[in-house]
């Protein structure tokens, strides 16, 4: 089994989507043995059920929710579901607001990122202490 990062952007539009980030660029240049995965709320089917599968499968999982508030959660709902069957092997990173997933979310071990905060730093101590 290996571990995951899966990088989720929730979005209010998917123009407002980035397709290049630095801590995803980090993880895969200071970690090369985790699987890197990242998907947006407007993702397609078959890119949730991917996300899903490796989630089941891995041995731990850090996930870095990049929110905006209000922006919708339905086409993410089973893969939230998955994630809090594996509350031991779990790891939740969030940089934003959105309080609908904060309140399903809330039952699990997450951090919040403060505004302004340089994420890399954060990323570096979760990677070297959970994966």
């Amino acid at each position: 089994m290996s571990n995951l990062f899966l990088y989720i952007q929730v979005r209010n539009n998917r123009n407002n989507i980035t397709y290049n980030n630095e801590s995803i660029d980090f993880v895969k240049k200071t970690k090369p043995s985790v699987i890197v995965y990242d998907i947006d709320n407007h993702s397609d089917n078959l890119t949730f059920h991917y996300a899903n599968s490796l989630i089941k499968e891995a041995e731990k999982v850090l996930v870095f929710f990049d929110l905006e508030e209000g922006a919708s959660l339905k086409q993410m709902m089973a893969l939230l579901n998955n994630l809090l069957d594996k509350p031991d092997s779990l790891k939740l990173l969030i940089k934003g607001n959105n309080e609908r997933l904060e309140k399903t979310i809330s039952i699990l071990d997450y951090q919040k990122i403060k505004e302004n905060t340089h994420e890399i730093g954060i990323l570096e101590t979760i990677l070297r202490e959970f994966l």
